[in-house]
């Protein structure tokens, strides 16, 4: 049996794209409205054939959800669908293995055919707009800055990575100087508006 998550806040989409899923024969099918409710059905233990998220939901922060999914090893069964045609965050997803980013924008026919293919575990991605974004941290930057703010301070981190002190003070400075943060406190709160810090 396959089993089919859909994390959307909007009662209308969501049952829209359930129904989509039904016609296909899933039958299977959950529904969250909250990054909370998404964290608990994706850490359950359930094998989700495939995800479906939109970026922009309640307790989500920019990409904090997607990025959980990620570390949960998640990202090759899960594609985005949403309403935010950002090249930047359409860029890092694809970079992070998922399989689509389908824009709510989308006509009928392309719409249908992303969710067909990327059913079938096929990559799609929609064309979006050519924004772009002047914070870019590295994964090691955005692991540290996470640490940050779970409350560790350099010779926890350094411990936890295996770094030298030294290293990490370089990576803080590097990435608050990305963020154009004041201190580690404004990173961590800029982290978390940009959706480089996930909280659970």
């Amino acid at each position: 049996m396959k089993n089919i998550l859909i994390v959307e806040d909007h009662p209308v989409v969501a049952e829209a794209t359930k129904s989509l899923f039904e016609a296909m024969e899933v039958e299977n099918i959950d529904i969250c409205s909250t990054a909370a409710q998404a964290v608990i059905k994706l850490e359950n233990g359930t094998d989700w054939h495939r995800i479906w998220l939109d970026i922009g939901i309640p307790g989500a922060n920019g990409l904090s959800l997607v990025r959980h999914v990620e570390k949960l090893g998640l990202a090759k069964k899960s594609a985005i669908l949403t309403a935010s045609e950002k090249s930047h965050w359409r860029e890092e997803i694809e970079s992070m293995g998922f399989l689509g980013y389908v824009v709510k924008t989308a006509s009928v026919v392309e719409f249908n055919f992303a969710l067909n293919e990327i059913m079938a575990g096929r990559r799609y991605f929609s064309k979006v707009s050519t924004l772009t974004h002047n914070t870019n941290l590295t994964r090691r930057q955005t692991e540290i800055l996470q640490l940050l703010h779970d409350g560790l301070r350099t010779k926890e981190i350094a411990k936890k990575l295996s770094l030298s002190p030294g290293t990490i003070d370089n990576q803080i400075l590097s990435l608050t100087t990305a963020l154009q943060a004041k201190d580690r406190a404004h990173a961590v709160a800029l982290g978390i508006k940009y959706g480089y810090v996930y909280e659970s």
